[in-house]
Protein backbone atom coordinates (compact mmCIF):
# COMPACT_ATOMS: atom_id res chain seq x y z
CA UNK A 1 0.00 0.00 0.00
CA UNK A 2 2.94 2.31 0.65
CA UNK A 3 3.92 1.93 -3.00
CA UNK A 4 0.54 3.22 -4.13
CA UNK A 5 0.79 6.16 -1.76
CA UNK A 6 4.32 6.98 -2.89
CA UNK A 7 3.37 6.98 -6.58
CA UNK A 8 0.70 9.61 -5.95
CA UNK A 9 2.73 11.84 -3.67
CA UNK A 10 5.90 13.77 -4.31
CA UNK A 11 7.77 12.65 -1.21
CA UNK A 12 7.91 9.89 1.36
CA UNK A 13 6.57 12.09 4.19
CA UNK A 14 3.32 12.73 2.32
CA UNK A 15 3.13 9.06 1.34
CA UNK A 16 3.50 8.03 4.99
CA UNK A 17 0.73 10.45 6.01
CA UNK A 18 -1.57 9.01 3.34
CA UNK A 19 -0.61 5.47 4.39
CA UNK A 20 -1.44 6.15 8.04
CA UNK A 21 -4.74 7.80 7.16
CA UNK A 22 -5.50 4.89 4.83
CA UNK A 23 -5.01 2.24 7.50
CA UNK A 24 -7.21 4.19 9.88
CA UNK A 25 -9.93 4.29 7.22
CA UNK A 26 -9.47 0.56 6.47
CA UNK A 27 -9.85 -0.34 10.15
CA UNK A 28 -12.91 1.89 10.47
CA UNK A 29 -14.62 0.47 7.37
CA UNK A 30 -13.44 -3.16 7.32
CA UNK A 31 -16.87 -4.30 8.51
CA UNK A 32 -18.39 -3.04 5.24
CA UNK A 33 -16.28 -5.46 3.16
CA UNK A 34 -18.58 -8.25 2.04
CA UNK A 35 -16.12 -10.67 0.43
CA UNK A 36 -12.87 -11.17 2.30
CA UNK A 37 -11.16 -12.44 -0.86
CA UNK A 38 -11.35 -8.90 -2.24
CA UNK A 39 -9.48 -7.32 0.67
CA UNK A 40 -6.38 -6.35 -1.28
CA UNK A 41 -8.22 -4.73 -4.18
CA UNK A 42 -10.56 -2.94 -1.76
CA UNK A 43 -7.62 -1.63 0.25
CA UNK A 44 -5.87 -0.54 -2.93
CA UNK A 45 -8.92 1.54 -3.92
CA UNK A 46 -9.06 3.10 -0.44
CA UNK A 47 -5.41 4.15 -0.58
CA UNK A 48 -5.59 5.45 -4.16
CA UNK A 49 -8.73 7.44 -3.37
CA UNK A 50 -7.08 8.96 -0.30
CA UNK A 51 -3.98 9.83 -2.30
CA UNK A 52 -6.13 11.49 -4.97
CA UNK A 53 -8.01 13.42 -2.29
CA UNK A 54 -4.70 14.54 -0.81
CA UNK A 55 -3.50 15.64 -4.25
CA UNK A 56 -6.76 17.46 -5.04
CA UNK A 57 -6.50 19.43 -1.78
CA UNK A 58 -3.11 20.69 -2.93
CA UNK A 59 -4.29 21.39 -6.51
CA UNK A 60 -7.79 22.78 -6.31
CA UNK A 61 -7.94 24.04 -9.89
CA UNK A 62 -8.82 21.82 -12.86
CA UNK A 63 -5.94 20.62 -15.02
CA UNK A 64 -5.95 21.97 -18.57
CA UNK A 65 -3.49 22.02 -21.44
CA UNK A 66 -3.50 24.02 -24.64
CA UNK A 67 -5.13 22.08 -27.48
CA UNK A 68 -2.51 23.40 -29.91
CA UNK A 69 0.17 21.51 -28.00
CA UNK A 70 -1.58 18.14 -28.07
CA UNK A 71 0.47 15.22 -29.36
CA UNK A 72 -1.01 12.18 -31.02
CA UNK A 73 -2.13 9.89 -28.18
CA UNK A 74 -0.06 6.74 -27.66
CA UNK A 75 2.70 7.81 -30.03
CA UNK A 76 5.78 5.71 -29.24
CA UNK A 77 4.12 3.66 -26.52
CA UNK A 78 5.69 0.39 -27.63
CA UNK A 79 9.12 2.00 -27.67
CA UNK A 80 8.70 3.24 -24.11
CA UNK A 81 7.36 -0.08 -22.84
CA UNK A 82 10.24 -2.08 -24.31
CA UNK A 83 13.00 0.31 -23.22
CA UNK A 84 11.68 0.83 -19.69
CA UNK A 85 12.29 -2.85 -19.01
CA UNK A 86 16.02 -2.18 -19.41
CA UNK A 87 16.05 0.06 -16.31
CA UNK A 88 15.56 -0.66 -12.62
CA UNK A 89 12.14 0.05 -11.11
CA UNK A 90 13.79 2.64 -8.86
CA UNK A 91 15.15 4.52 -11.89
CA UNK A 92 11.79 4.46 -13.65
CA UNK A 93 10.06 5.67 -10.46
CA UNK A 94 12.57 8.52 -10.25
CA UNK A 95 11.75 9.54 -13.82
CA UNK A 96 8.03 9.37 -13.13
CA UNK A 97 8.44 11.48 -9.99
CA UNK A 98 10.31 14.10 -12.04
CA UNK A 99 7.26 14.59 -14.28
CA UNK A 100 4.98 17.56 -13.64
CA UNK A 101 2.25 16.67 -11.13
CA UNK A 102 -0.57 16.43 -13.65
CA UNK A 103 1.44 14.12 -15.93
CA UNK A 104 2.56 11.93 -13.03
CA UNK A 105 -0.99 11.57 -11.73
CA UNK A 106 -2.52 10.70 -15.10
CA UNK A 107 0.29 8.27 -15.96
CA UNK A 108 -0.09 6.48 -12.61
CA UNK A 109 -3.86 6.30 -12.90
CA UNK A 110 -3.90 5.09 -16.49
CA UNK A 111 -0.79 2.96 -17.00
CA UNK A 112 -0.28 1.55 -13.52
CA UNK A 113 -3.70 1.48 -11.87
CA UNK A 114 -5.61 0.76 -15.09
CA UNK A 115 -8.25 3.46 -14.75
CA UNK A 116 -10.13 4.61 -17.84
CA UNK A 117 -9.75 8.13 -19.17
CA UNK A 118 -13.34 8.81 -18.07
CA UNK A 119 -12.53 7.75 -14.50
CA UNK A 120 -9.38 9.86 -14.53
CA UNK A 121 -11.26 12.87 -15.89
CA UNK A 122 -13.88 12.51 -13.16
CA UNK A 123 -11.24 12.16 -10.43
CA UNK A 124 -9.24 15.17 -11.62
CA UNK A 125 -12.23 17.34 -12.57
CA UNK A 126 -11.22 17.71 -16.21
CA UNK A 127 -12.18 16.31 -19.62
CA UNK A 128 -11.38 12.97 -21.24
CA UNK A 129 -9.57 14.65 -24.13
CA UNK A 130 -7.47 16.56 -21.63
CA UNK A 131 -6.43 13.38 -19.79
CA UNK A 132 -5.43 11.82 -23.11
CA UNK A 133 -3.34 14.85 -23.93
CA UNK A 134 -1.67 14.84 -20.51
CA UNK A 135 -0.92 11.12 -20.85
CA UNK A 136 0.61 11.74 -24.25
CA UNK A 137 2.85 14.46 -22.80
CA UNK A 138 3.91 12.17 -19.94
CA UNK A 139 4.85 9.42 -22.38
CA UNK A 140 6.77 11.89 -24.52
CA UNK A 141 8.67 13.12 -21.46
CA UNK A 142 9.54 9.54 -20.47
CA UNK A 143 10.61 8.79 -24.04
CA UNK A 144 12.94 11.82 -23.90
CA UNK A 145 14.43 10.63 -20.61
CA UNK A 146 15.05 7.18 -22.09
CA UNK A 147 16.66 8.62 -25.19
CA UNK A 148 18.91 10.87 -23.12
CA UNK A 149 20.15 7.74 -21.27
CA UNK A 150 21.00 5.90 -24.49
Amino acid sequence: MYGHCLRYSKNSEDAKDILQEGFIKVFEKIHSLKEHQQLESWMTRVFINLALTFWRKQHRDPIFVEIDDVDTPDAGTEEIDSKLQDYSPERVLTWINELPDNQRMVLNMYAIDGLSHQDIANALNTTVSNTKSILSRARKALRNKIQSQA
